[in-house]
């Protein structure tokens, strides 16, 4: 049994995997999402019996608010919670950037938050699998990978020791900027939205080829670049989380391990919440997947971009493309349409404001259960 829940996340991610036992499954969480993420994930965890608050794995992507502000707020800044454990954390703090550990470099991260995270996670197994150093990888074989009770490999994608250095100027900024968003009221997140509309006229697949193959500006954000990008494989599925990394480092790891072929994933969340500027046809044709997941409700941002879901739609070598949506919402609804699923040959499925959308893998099958 292996299921996935993208949870509610507002415009971030938060990604709960269970497998093994249906009844006491092993479980890790890919991201926490926003501050207001994390205190409904405290609420989640709390709901659970005490002996089944243990963890294998907490993965922090990178420094944005909308998948470190949950930390703060389920674990950092709360009392710890009777029966929780979690065997790692991986998080490439300040010191990682250059390849050490992050001992003695609170003051580094340059926000008083961020320095109470940093000496959080000094108090807990912070990236022991990979001996205290970087979570990262580089552009050769073998690719690193880590096996875990009942199963389950995570090997690592992303990122690069290049793109970890690229983050050290920008990092006090980053952080900063990460931690102030996360203490804003979420009336102000509103005041200036960005993205793309939500009419969207496609009278036949020329125009949303058209749409695809319109030529954007690509993501230059060393915060995104620096993401924890993993292949999660689980029996005979293959799940690609991809964090906000750049669309063009994703796609050469991918050809690393399928250089002759695209790589066989039976769902892929895709980079930055659909952004345009995060998925490009090369990593689109690089995969054949089942399933393309994107976790977003549309704040701030307005995520998916148009652009992105048309790209899916038009260069999925699986054919239809099925595309998941977390929630629903004004600026992903136009794509449930039964005129444009049977124009484009793709299918869709939301997840509901409450859980978000849950998948269950089993025997090659994928049972959609919210």
């Amino acid at each position: 049994m292996l299921t996935l829940q993208l949870l509610p996340a507002r415009e971030g991610d938060a990604i709960w995997v269970r497998w093994g036992s249906a009844d006491v499954p092993y479980q890790m969480l890919i991201d926490m999402g926003t501050q207001e993420t994390g205190t409904e994930l405290r609420e989640r965890i709390s709901a659970l019996p005490e002996d089944q608050r243990a963890f294998e794995l907490i993965v922090v992507t990178h420094i944005d608010r909308d998948h470190i502000g949950g930390l703060l707020s389920c674990l950092v800044d709360a009392e710890l919670l009777p029966g929780f454990t979690a065997k790692d954390f991986w998080f490439n703090g300040f010191a990682h950037l250059d390849g050490l550990k992050p001992q003695g470099e609170f003051e580094s991260m340059g926000a008083v938050q961020g320095e109470r995270l940093s000496r959080w996670l000094d108090k807990q197994n912070w990236n022991k699998q990979f001996a205290g150093e970087a979570v990262c990888c580089e552009n050769k074989l073998p690719l690193p990978y880590r096996d875990f009770e009942g199963g389950m490999r995570l090997t690592v994608l992303g990122p690069t020791a290049k793109r970890l250095s690229e983050l050290k100027s920008v990092w006090r900024k980053e952080v900063e900027a990460a931690l102030k968003k996360t203490q804003q009221s979420t009336a102000s997140e509103g005041l200036e939205r960005m993205g793309t509309s939500s009419h969207r006229t496609l009278e036949n697949k020329a125009a949303l080829a058209d749409l695809a193959e319109q030529q954007l500006a690509r993501d230059n954000s060393p915060a995104n670049a620096s993401s924890i990008a993993l292949l999660l494989e689980y029996q005979d599925t293959r799940i690609l989380l991809a964090g906000d990394a750049f669309s063009t480092d994703l796609k050469e790891s991918v050809q690393l391990i399928s250089p002759d072929q695209p790589l066989e994933l039976t769902a892929f969340k895709v980079p930055h919440h659909g952004s345009r500027r995060n998925l490009c046809k090369a990593l689109i044709e690089s995969v054949n997947c089942r399933f393309w997941l994107i976790s977003t409700d549309g704040s701030r941002f307005q995520h998916p971009d148009d652009e992105a879901v048309a790209r899916i739609l038009i260069h999925s070598k699986h054919r239809p493309a099925t595309v998941g949506f977390n929630v629903r919402s004004e600026f992903n609804e136009k794509w449930d349409s039964d005129d444009w699923r049977q124009k484009f040959d793709y299918c869709t499925t939301y997840g509901n404001a409450e859980d978000g959308l849950s998948l269950k893998f089993q025997g090659g099958s994928i049972l959609v259960t919210q």
